[in-house]
């Protein structure tokens, strides 16, 4: 039995790698079942960089 990677036999390298690939396929497909969404806490509408909106309650704040 090979203990070390460096002398592995090609076979064994071929095993590892096929192995690694397995586990990510399961991993992705775990994931994208479990429907993780994308939460990055942004609220309020979207607003245009050209124009001057007023978002707040007050007239006194602006996002320009």
């Amino acid at each position: 039995m090979n203990h070390s990677l460096i002398n592995a036999s090609r076979n064994t390298h071929a095993k590892i790698g096929l192995l690694a690939v397995a586990v990510s396929f399961v991993f992705l497909a775990v994931i994208s079942a479990s429907g993780v969404t994308r939460q990055d806490g942004a609220r309020g509408p979207v607003v245009k960089a050209t124009t001057s909106v007023n978002v707040a309650k007050s007239s006194d704040a602006l996002v320009r």
